[in-house]
C-alpha cells in the first residue's frame, strides 16, 4: 500500500499557513537529505533563519537526481500566491548579485509548494539567457512526486 505524505493539493492549502514560508526550506532540506545519497555541502535555512540575506540554499552534490542537480546549486523558494513573480524577482535578484557562486557553474532552483502551470516557459526562457548553468523549478506537483520517493 502506497502512503501518500502529502499531494499537490495538500500542499497549495498548506502555502497559505503563515508558518509554511519557514517551514518549506526545512521540508526541502528533509527531503534533499532523504533522497540524495551524495551531497556534499548542504545549508538551508528554516524557520526564524528566513531573515538573514543570501541565498534560501546552497547544495553541492557529486550525483544528483530528478529533484537535485549535480554539483554546485543555489536554491531559491516562495509561498506567494504568484510563484511566477516571486521566481522573477528571485532570478533577477541573484542574476545580478549572484553573492559569489560563479553562475556559469551553478544551477539556479526555484521551489514553490503551489501549482506553476507556466513553469516550463518560464525555465526555458531563462535557460535560452544562457546566464545560469541550468535553471529548474519545482512546484506543488513535484514536490509531491519527491515527496513520493522518501521512505
Amino acid at each position: 500500500m502506497l502512503t501518500t505524505l502529502a499531494n499537490a493539493a495538500d500542499l497549495a492549502q498548506w502555502a497559505n499557513r503563515l508558518d509554511a514560508q519557514g517551514l518549506l526550506p526545512k521540508l526541502i532540506r528533509r527531503i534533499i537529505l532523504a533522497t540524495s545519497s551524495e551531497i556534499t555541502r548542504i545549508g538551508v535555512r528554516s524557520e526564524e533563519g528566513i531573515r538573514y540575506p543570501g541565498f534560501d540554499g546552497i547544495i553541492e552534490a557529486g550525483k544528483g537526481n530528478a529533484f537535485v542537480p549535480t554539483g554546485l546549486s543555489v536554491w531559491e523558494m516562495g509561498v506567494n500566491q504568484d510563484p511566477k513573480g516571486k521566481a522573477e524577482g528571485d532570478y533577477t535578484k541573484r542574476t545580478e548579485d549572484p553573492l559569489g557562486v560563479d553562475p556559469l557553474q551553478t544551477t539556479f532552483v526555484f521551489v514553490t509548494p503551489r501549482r506553476w502551470s507556466g513553469k516550463e516557459d518560464w525555465v526555458e526562457d531563462k535557460r535560452l539567457s544562457g546566464t545560469w548553468r541550468d535553471v529548474w523549478v519545482r512546484d506543488a506537483d513535484d514536490l509531491e512526486t519527491w515527496l513520493g520517493n522518501v521512505a
